[in-house]
């Protein structure tokens, strides 16, 4: 697959749901490994992409896999020094996220301040994921861009513009979910727990 999640602005909703539901499959197989380990609310994936973009301020860096999808993640210092980091530099790592809390209807005061950090150091005690006691916990009201239950995985786009794959998510939480549907979410953000350059940048 080579559909960038940008590249479907402008094209119809009919449209939209095809290409992902044709693209999903494709990147939910492209993030495993053989050391995928399931947290019981979500998965550890592992990831080879090209870097599109990076926020210093915020630690968040941009990754085009292969497949053509954008996910952004937090790499925390101690994952990867940014600053020796640019566009172009291909990195190969794994990264958490999961959904805390089932997907609904935003209120005005959400509405009003969309995106959140809730809490530090997020993670419950019971996941398996080594390094993962520095995720954040996030409440974000969001754009719901695809949905596949037979993989567990929810595409959503924040109030940033950002592209998020949360991956492991149970089919009960996303009873109802729709394409196109504005939902607030309780998330522990995408959050890199290995980041390192791999051969040289792309061209």
């Amino acid at each position: 697959m080579t559909h960038v999640i940008s590249a479907f602005l402008g094209i119809s909703r009919a449209a939209l749901v095809v290409l992902l539901a044709l693209a999903l499959p494709a990147f939910a197989e492209e993030a495993q490994s053989d050391k995928t380990e399931s947290g019981g609310r979500a998965v550890a994936a592992e990831v080879e992409a090209v870097v599109t973009a990076i926020d210093l301020k915020t630690r968040e860096v941009s990754l085009r896999t292969p497949s053509g999808f954008v996910i952004t993640l937090v790499a925390p210092e101690r994952v990867i020094k940014l600053e020796d980091v640019k566009v172009g530099d291909r990195l190969v790592g794994s990264f958490y996220a999961a959904i805390e809390a089932e997907l609904r209807a935003p209120t005005e005061t959400e509405l009003a301040e969309p995106w959140k950090v809730l809490e530090e150091s997020a993670i419950s005690g019971d996941t398996a994921q080594p390094g993962v006691e520095a995720a954040r916990l996030v409440r974000a009201v969001v754009t719901i861009e695809g949905v596949n239950k037979e993989t567990g995985i929810v595409v959503v786009k924040d109030s940033r513009g950002r592209t998020h794959f949360i991956s492991g998510v149970d089919p009960q939480k996303l009873n109802g979910v729709s394409v196109g549907q504005t939902a607030v979410i309780v998330f522990t953000e995408a959050m890199a727990l290995t980041l390192e350059k791999q051969g040289q940048p792309a061209k």
